[in-house]
């Protein structure tokens, strides 16, 4: 069921089997009408058949998809303006995500942090209580439901030891399979 957006009723966008079956169409209505009308343009009518054909598959995506940036710019702005640290780890622990809070919290720019593994970046082997964050994160990647909301100590690029409380979910591929986890954390004061 679709949720209607600004009080009115909500846009429902076709998938790839319209774009598919518009395009089927068109090439059977091109086919009809090409061996009736252009039968002495043999050569050619294959040619003028891929040029239109691309272009009115061209039109169909963008048509199709076109609102799709729209929504994409404006998750990024809130993202990146949200006031929490909001990261996404793969399986093997590696930062994907980084929004502009977390390198201010963190003092690592995503260019050098994005890739690399968050134990020994971000995350501590031990907090200084000796619990062991290394298993905590392997625990965490392996099951998020878990970790559904868990507090840990953590590490500036300067070394300087703070405490999160953190929110994660795991992040599902088209099957439903995990393939990483994305945190939202805020800083715990002293």
């Amino acid at each position: 069921m679709s949720v209607p957006r600004h009080g009115g009723p909500a846009k429902r966008r076709p998938g790839p089997a319209v774009i598919c079956i518009i395009f089927f169409l068109f090439g059977a209505v091109w086919t009809l009408v090409a061996g009736i009308l252009l039968p002495s343009m043999v050569g050619w009518k294959d040619w003028a058949f891929l040029l239109v054909a691309s272009g009115l598959l061209y039109l169909l995506i963008r048509h199709y998809t076109g609102g799709l940036s729209g929504s994409e710019e404006r998750y990024r702005t809130v993202v990146e303006s949200a006031g929490s640290i909001i990261l996404a780890m793969d399986r093997e622990g590696k930062i994907t995500f980084f929004n502009r809070r977390a390198e201010e919290f963190f003092g690592f720019p995503r260019e050098e942090i994005i890739g690399e593994n968050a134990l020994g970046t971000i995350v501590p082997a031990t907090e200084s209580s000796g619990r062991d964050l290394d298993q905590m994160l392997q625990d965490l990647l392996s099951s998020p439901g878990r970790f559904q909301v868990n507090r840990n100590e953590n590490v500036t690029s300067a070394g300087k030891r703070v405490r999160v409380a953190w929110t994660n979910r795991a992040l599902c591929d088209d099957a439903g399979f995990p393939v990483g986890v994305v945190s939202v954390g805020t800083e715990i004061p002293d």
